[in-house]
C-alpha cells in the first residue's frame, strides 16, 4: 500500500466510519460522499496535500464499504 506522509488509512476509515454510522449511511453512493467530503476536509485543513494521490485514496477507502457494510443493522 502507498504510503502518505500525513495520511493514517485506519484512522481515516475509523473517522469515515464514525461519520457513517452517525448519517445513518446505508449504501455505497452515500459512503462514496462521505468518503469524498472526508478527504476533501482533509485538503481543506492542509492535513493532505493536494499534490498526493488523493484519488488512490478515496479509492482505497471507498473500498472499506464491505467491511463498514457487513456491520449494518439493516440492509
Amino acid at each position: 500500500m502507498t504510503q502518505f506522509l500525513t495520511f493514517d488509512f485506519n484512522t481515516a476509515y475509523a473517522e469515515i466510519k464514525e461519520r457513517a454510522e452517525g448519517q445513518a449511511i446505508i449504501n455505497k453512493e452515500a459512503w462514496s460522499m462521505i468518503v469524498e467530503e472526508y478527504v476533501n476536509e482533509k485538503i481543506d485543513l492542509g492535513e493532505l496535500d493536494p499534490d498526493q494521490n488523493t484519488e488512490l485514496m478515496e479509492s482505497q477507502l471507498n473500498a472499506m464499504w464491505p467491511e463498514y457494510e457487513k456491520n449494518l443493522k439493516i440492509k
